[in-house]
């Protein structure tokens, strides 16, 4: 009778020990919503004397009229307020959220820490006059949260280089495409949950990146608002475009440059590579060589699938050749199966969750499109063509100064004037009727702009 009992016992011993190793070696979804409000104590001179944390459980523990509580209660494009998009996601994020909104006067930003996702946001925000600016705010930071959160637990923003001022600046070429796709991610995450909108740009429209048409492509890779608009491009240019990118990111990352997150997208939906290389050539206004296509969306390999051959002889890239256009005489017909993928990761599992971010039951509860794989013939490229050409030139730039902008003192308005006046200098560009004089003022005056935005974010403590 003691030998059963002690059997049995050394049994449920060995169970529970499984159960605990399966627990610990398996992430759980362990989120939820932490909202804090960091308010200013002042004297009865008006001396800040130091910020006091208070515990929310809702916008309405604000009280009526302050500006937080508004902020909190703004409404996004699907009909959910800020806090309550930030209280239903985070119910499926693998670690809480942090969310919080403070007086201080300090650029937003977000970072991962053992406590969880911290989304920090801060009283110059509510300055803005445009609503869509004040949400896309938000949702660029939790753009953030949700690259941390699909990448695995081990990932920290690293690598990012923001220049001298470190400061990020839509119209700026930054120094490294790392930098450059964190970033992008962001405003394509925002963009799609803010009608498109990236501030004063929309990324809805042809024309949004007219500004780098004299740049190289190397450069437009580095460019925060290049990397959103392929992102957001993909999202509807691609059949189930968003649930992919969002399934690439949790199966295949982390990734560490547009180039990086296209290659792998495309090696795990190789069917979908001539529309990839559609979204890259019109963004890059015919800037993309044939080799960067190669390397973006075929491995690097110079053999190619007939159907983007076709498409690389269309754009100029490859040399046509007789029945480049049709099916070849000497191959089966194009067909394409999908296969059934291995057992997905937690982190592939999260894929799911990436699309209930964006609100609809449907999509959130809809399986990832599985990986497929392409049987129709190969191609081989032997030679590139002769790429397309560009736009007209713009004239040089004289250096920038302070100018008009030198008496405004309140960031949020010094950085919608600079997106105005950006937005302004890029339209100019994408209209052929615009002569030198024109876009060179234009962009003389975004530069002051972003000078005194510079200048005002120096200033903050």
């Amino acid at each position: 009778m003691l030998k059963t009992l002690s059997a049995r016992s050394g049994a449920r011993h060995w169970l529970v020990l499984l159960a605990f190793i399966m627990l610990t070696a398996m992430p759980v979804l362990a989120g939820g919503l932490n909202l804090v409000y960091e308010q200013v104590i002042k004297d009865s001179y008006g001396n800040e004397l130091g910020y006091r944390t208070t515990r929310l459980n809702s916008p309405n523990d604000l009280p009526v009229g302050s500006s937080w509580r508004n902020y909190l209660n703004l409404k996004l494009p699907d009909g959910k307020t800020i806090f309550e998009y930030a209280r239903d996601t985070s119910a499926h994020l693998a670690q809480p959220l942090n969310l919080k909104v403070s007086d201080r006067n300090v650029t937003a930003y977000t970072e991962k820490t053992s406590s969880g996702y911290n989304l920090n946001l801060y009283n110059y925000i509510n300055s803005f006059s445009s609503d869509s600016s004040k949400t896309f705010l938000f949702v660029h930071e939790f753009g953030h949260v949700a690259m941390l959160n699909g990448y695995p637990s081990t990932y920290r923003f690293s690598g990012l280089d923001y220049g001298d001022d470190n400061k990020h600046y839509l119209d700026e070429i930054l120094p490294n495409e790392n930098t450059a796709w964190v970033e992008g991610w962001a405003n394509a995450f925002a963009a799609q949950k803010n009608g498109g909108m990236v501030f004063s740009f929309n990324l809805n429209s042809a024309s949004t990146l007219a500004f780098l048409q004299n740049n190289s492509f190397s450069e437009m890779a580095r460019n925060e608002l290049f990397v959103a608009k392929v992102l957001y491009d993909s999202f509807g240019g691609i059949t189930s475009g968003r649930d992919k990118v969002f399934n690439a990111i949790s199966r295949t990352g982390p990734h560490f440059s547009l180039r990086d997150f296209c290659s792998k997208f495309a090696a795990l939906y190789p069917d979908d590579k001539v529309a990839l290389a559609k979204i890259l050539v019109n963004n890059s206004q015919g800037k993309i060589s044939l080799n960067d296509i190669l390397d973006y969306v075929n491995g690097g390999s110079r053999t190619v699938s007939r159907a983007l051959y076709d498409y690389l002889a269309q754009v100029g890239l490859v040399v046509a050749t007789a029945g480049t256009t049709g099916q070849p005489s000497n191959t089966r017909p194009t067909t394409t199966t999908t296969t059934t993928s291995n057992p997905t990761s937690f982190w592939g599992r999260i894929s799911s969750w990436f699309s209930g971010l964006f609100g609809g039951a449907q999509s959130a509860a809809a399986p990832a499109p599985a990986p497929s794989a392409s049987i129709e013939p190969n191609v081989s490229v032997s030679s590139p063509g002769t790429a397309p050409t560009s736009g007209a030139t713009a004239p040089e730039i004289p250096g920038s100064g302070v100018g008009e902008f030198s008496g405004i003192n309140d960031l949020a308005k010094a950085q919608e004037l600079y997106y105005q006046a950006f937005a302004e200098y890029n339209r100019l560009m994408a209209d052929s009727r615009s002569n030198r004089q024109q876009v060179q003022a234009a962009h003389l005056r975004m530069q002051q702009a972003k000078e005194r935005v510079r200048q005002l974010r120096r200033n903050m403590h």
